[in-house]
């Protein structure tokens, strides 16, 4: 997997502490983002299977 640009590890939690959807496969993941999303992408989470995040 890619390094992120600038931040730590990737979360299963938004800022608010809520957590974040998680999908079975990537596919499910990508149907998910809107099509008005800027950078909004699939990250795989060894816990849930997919997320998605910035």
């Amino acid at each position: 997997m890619k390094e992120r640009k600038s931040g730590g590890p990737r979360s299963c939690y938004k800022k608010n502490g809520a957590p974040k959807t998680a999908f079975k496969t990537r596919k499910e993941a990508e149907k998910a983002i809107p099509r008005t999303s800027t950078g909004l992408r699939p990250y795989e989470c060894p816990v849930h299977g997919w997320h998605l995040g910035h």
